[in-house]
């Protein structure tokens, strides 16, 4: 697209809870699920759309992780049909409680996406850009 540059610097590369009603997350797909047992954590990498351009022109999209710490209560239900594409709709954070221990605060996250949904409790997540956002006539990176 003519007048556009390739590759841009954002202002910063990672975000967290505190960030999240600046947060977009419509459109962007989940390439993986990853289940860290141990540290009571998941993640997913992501093509995070960090800005659409006016008039739908173009995205600015870079890979993404986004963590999720301290999980309980994880629901999963999804059914892809004849689909193998997961694209998150939106992201909600809802309830708020104490964790069992008394010594933090979690909230109810939920994922909805185009086949369904992911819910769970959380303390806290982590979204980080792994490289400059490219442009893209998709919502995809470098497709």
């Amino acid at each position: 697209m003519e007048g556009i540059a390739k590759s841009m610097n954002p202002d910063r590369y990672t975000w967290n809870e505190r960030d999240f009603n600046d947060l977009g997350w419509h459109d962007n797909r989940i390439r993986a699920l990853f289940f860290e047992h141990q540290d009571y954590a998941i993640s997913m990498s992501i093509d995070y759309i960090y800005k659409w351009e006016e008039n739908f022109n173009g995205y600015w999209v870079a890979p993404a992780m986004l963590f999720f710490y301290n999980v309980s209560s994880l629901e999963i239900n999804i059914s892809f049909g004849d689909m193998a594409d997961l694209i998150i709709e939106d992201i909600f954070r809802e309830k708020e409680r104490s964790t069992p221990n008394g010594l933090m605060t979690e909230h109810e996250y939920v994922v909805n996406t185009n086949v369904g949904r992911i819910s769970f409790f959380s303390t806290g997540f982590k979204l980080e850009l792994k490289q400059d956002p490219d442009f893209s006539q998709s919502q995809d990176y470098r497709l």
